[in-house]
């Protein structure tokens, strides 16, 4: 038997995960040559750049022209009205890609972190569901969480959504094990997409002030305050930028009432005013009358929240969708939990709803943005719903039941 010692283990540990990402690295470098896009980073890097190393305002209709022509000359096909629209600090974190001047190259340097991000996507699901599988189904897990909609497509144009879907499952589990300032800081990067976390922030900073820990929201504000005046040293009018241009509509963020309109004319916005006013009476039962004061009813909660976030009125994409991949994880092991054989062609049946049903939405108007297809508005926060609520009460209150005894043996 060949004993190695420790640090002869860590080498060979360092040598072959080095060597993996450089197979990745190339690999994607490879693909992102071959297949110009990642449209979404290609506006956060430019941006990014302009403020940075050309010293010009992002917001300013300048940046917006130049990065209209270098997209043209690189072959990147940006979205209609695609501008920079994020917070400003946001560009702290895409500075270590826009320092690479070479698009290609820091596009797929982006690909590879964010295949990493959607990886531990998956992990920190499992965690925050408790749920400890085999290998086996681990791998198809990720493979699932890479490949499916919602997934994939944020991850070939390049969309931040990856890092906030992180970011805010870091969070339940911050909370879980009472980090409470954690979780406020990670609540506060998460804001370098609003659209898609603000409904989740409103609802942490409530239900932290209504159990008593008011220090996660404390720690949320502070986290964005210094953030703003950090890059306000850069910039100091950047708010007022911010501001003009979050009130201007951008049909790359539609709200849900727009997107009514875009297949039903006339009753589009009635409809949506109706859907959003459901929304928010479900979510306010949810918060407030129902209540739930361990992690697993906020968990629960948490998630449905996510869910249905796009049909709250606020601006929003499907890129953006990925935060509620949590929900699929937790339902999968109620299912699991309580009904080991039926739990499994369950999730099978879903898997195949959310991986090929929501491709073949988008698929019927191939080519077009994802926001301009009204069917991805309603798939997954359809069936991510039905899910949550299926499994609600052993999310919330864990019965042992006979009748599931019985039926597992």
């Amino acid at each position: 038997m060949i004993r190695r010692r420790p640090t002869t283990t860590l080498i060979l540990l360092i040598v072959l995960i080095g060597g993996a990402l450089a197979v990745m690295v190339w690999g994607n470098y490879q693909y992102t040559r071959n297949n110009p896009g990642g449209e979404h980073f290609f506006v956060d890097w430019f941006s990014a750049r302009s403020l940075f190393i050309d010293g010009v305002n992002p917001y300013s209709e300048t940046a917006q022209n130049s990065m209209v022509s270098f997209a043209r000359a690189a072959g990147v096909v940006l979205d209609p009205g695609a501008r920079y629209g994020p917070p400003l600090y946001a560009a702290f974190f895409t500075l270590p890609f826009a320092v690479v001047r070479d698009f290609v190259w820091a596009r797929a340097v982006w690909m590879v972190v964010s295949e990493g991000i959607l990886i531990g996507l998956v992990l920190i699901s499992l965690s925050m569901a408790r749920w400890r599988v085999k290998p086996v189904l681990l791998g198809l897990l990720a493979l699932f969480g890479v490949l499916w909609f919602h997934g994939l497509y944020p991850l070939v144009t390049g969309n931040v959504s990856i890092l906030v879907s992180l970011l805010i499952a870091a969070i339940f589990l911050a909370i879980r094990s009472r980090q409470y300032e954690f979780a406020g800081v990670l609540l506060g990067m998460a804001t370098i997409q609003p659209h898609a976390m603000l409904l989740f922030a409103f609802f942490v900073i409530v239900w932290s002030f209504r159990y008593r820990h008011a220090k996660l929201a404390g720690w949320f504000f502070a986290t964005i305050i210094l953030l703003s005046g950090t890059v306000a040293l850069i910039r100091p009018q950047w708010i007022i930028d911010y501001l003009r241009v979050s009130i201007q509509p951008n049909p790359t963020n539609p709200t849900i009432s727009v997107v009514l309109q875009s297949f039903l004319p006339a009753a589009g916005e009635r409809l949506g005013f109706i859907l959003s006013a459901l929304t928010g009476l479900v979510l306010f039962i949810e918060w407030f009358i129902s209540k739930k004061t361990d992690f697993d009813g906020f968990l629960w909660t948490g998630l449905l929240t996510l869910t249905l976030a796009p049909w709250i009125g606020l601006p929003t994409e499907p890129a953006t969708f990925l935060v509620a991949f949590p929900a699929i994880i937790l339902s999968f092991c109620l299912w699991n939990e309580r009904w080991p054989r039926a739990g499994i062609v369950l999730s099978i049946l879903a898997s195949l709803l959310l991986l090929a049903g929501i491709w073949l939405i988008y698929l019927t108007k191939a080519g077009s943005p994802a926001s301009a297809n009204p069917g991805l508005f309603f798939a997954q926060p359809l069936l991510l719903a039905i899910m949550l609520y299926w499994v609600r009460w052993w999310a919330i209150r864990k019965p042992n039941v006979w009748f599931d005894q019985l039926s597992n043996h």
